[in-house]
């Protein structure tokens, strides 16, 4: 079983009706608050050494718009490494391939296995988050990437549309540091 003090959840969502591909995202800590993303880490995706890290993908649409549910049929991380030292006359080294320990390469196809659950409150807009069950191991090495989250989902609507098919992505930096969390 996982530390509650070792564990952040990434939250990714859209909208059915949205014209952009972008997916909003936000890394909350174990209680639920986002993470701060201040000074050197501001608008990246910082993790802790040896952290567990928990994926929401959370979708909805309006009412209106007929919007019923949606079903994910891909999603994968890639990461590119950055360099992590580079000096005249030594090798210059790069960081890991990915950050996530199931991870061999730089690509890593998440297995399609999510709970779903309805959002309840807004009687205008139907919201649904689908949580994967497996969750992503943070290694223990110190570096920088660039982080893309790629996802396809088949949005339905009423029972007489045809599904869509939306791919949605963000692409932030992403850093692995001091296994300290802030206090």
């Amino acid at each position: 079983m996982k530390e509650e003090s070792q564990s952040a959840t990434l939250s990714v969502r859209f909208d059915a009706d949205q014209t952009s591909s972008l997916l909003q995202w936000t890394l909350n800590e174990p209680n639920g608050s986002a993470r701060i993303l201040a000074g050197t880490n501001a608008g990246a995706m910082h993790f802790y050494q040896g952290e567990v890290l928990s994926l929401d993908v959370i979708g909805g649409g309006s009412k209106a718009g007929k919007f019923t549910s949606f079903q994910i049929i891909d999603c994968c991380i890639i990461t590119t490494p950055q360099i992590v030292s580079c000096a005249p006359g030594e090798k210059t080294r790069y960081a890991r391939p990915s950050p996530f320990l199931q991870s061999v390469g730089a690509s890593y196809h998440m297995a399609l296995d999510f709970q779903s659950g309805l959002d309840c409150g807004d009687d205008s807009y139907r919201q649904i988050t689908q949580t994967w069950k497996p969750t992503l191991n943070v290694g223990h090495t110190a570096g920088r990437w660039e982080l893309s989250f790629n996802i396809t989902v088949m949005i339905y609507r009423d029972p007489g549309d045809a599904p869509e098919v939306r791919v949605f992505q963000f692409d932030p930096e992403s850093s692995v540091g001091s296994g300290s969390r802030p206090s």
